[in-house]
């Protein structure tokens, strides 16, 4: 008898402890964690677009929201990886991971190597000049003036064409300490860095003109990854045609830069 209530109390335990462990299974696949991974290699150190803030340390900025909704409306988790922009595309070789969302500039020489997703932000070099000269109101007014640039950028070989005079600095910065004081006639810089870091300092400048050599930058992908690079473009599609998009490039710009 003793040995019949030790078995049948060893049998009970045996359905306690298995429906423990089966209830405990269950929660957890049912806390979402078993969602997919998109890993997105990113600078997080290029503000605006991606950087960490300095509260949370948390990766964020422009290129990272974007990424992080499309991620969403793809019900994916998003893993940033932070790397350094000489890597990125090596590391997006190794499979470190699936995209890169870093303002990407599509050019055909990237394009024979990896595909693109729609572009989700379009920009342009833009003139720049003190805020008490009239004369200059974009890059066709520029012949016969001296443009300061750095040497051996894009910017020199544009004021070139336009009819300028170059001089050559070693930085931007010095380009707008001497435009400030009128040194020079004018310059030339990217429109989003003119829409987001030049506002914040206190040089007497403005921009002027329409942006010209019109840049898209989009997220970069491996060519073997067709269906990753459709679904990514139809998120971005629903985001254009919703206004998120819209919506993210005025939180970060001040104005819509997306297309």
């Amino acid at each position: 008898m003793k040995n019949t209530f030790k078995f049948l109390s060893a049998l009970a335990l045996s359905v306690i402890l298995l429906s423990a462990c089966g209830n405990s299974d269950e929660s957890k696949s049912g806390s979402g964690s078993d969602k997919k991974v998109l890993t997105i290699g990113t600078e997080a150190t290029y503000p605006p677009f991606s950087y960490r803030d300095k509260k949370t340390n948390e990766i964020t900025g422009y290129d990272v929201e974007v990424a992080k909704e499309v991620a969403k409306r793809l019900d994916m988790e998003p893993k940033f990886v932070a790397t350094e922009w000489k890597n990125m595309f090596t590391s997006l070789d190794s499979k470190r991971f699936d995209l890169v969302a870093n303002q990407v500039t599509v050019t055909d020489e990237r394009k024979a190597k990896y595909d693109f997703s729609t572009p989700y932000t379009v920009s342009g070099g833009q003139v720049i000049v003190n805020k008490d000269n009239k004369d200059i109101k974009g890059i066709k007014d520029l012949k016969g003036k001296v443009v300061g640039t750095t040497q051996g950028s894009n910017y020199a070989a544009e004021a070139e064409k336009a009819g300028a005079k170059t001089k050559f600095y070693k930085g931007a910065a010095q380009v707008l300490t001497d435009l400030d004081v009128n040194r020079v006639d004018a310059a030339m810089n990217d429109q989003l860095f003119i829409l987001t870091e030049l506002k914040k300092t206190d040089y007497n400048v403005k921009a002027v003109g329409e942006p010209f050599n019109e840049n898209e930058m989009a997220f970069a992908f491996r060519k073997d990854d067709k269906d990753l690079i459709k679904d990514v473009n139809k998120a971005l599609e629903e985001m254009k045609s919703d206004g998120t998009l819209k919506k993210l490039s005025e939180k970060y710009f001040g104005e819509n830069v997306s297309e």
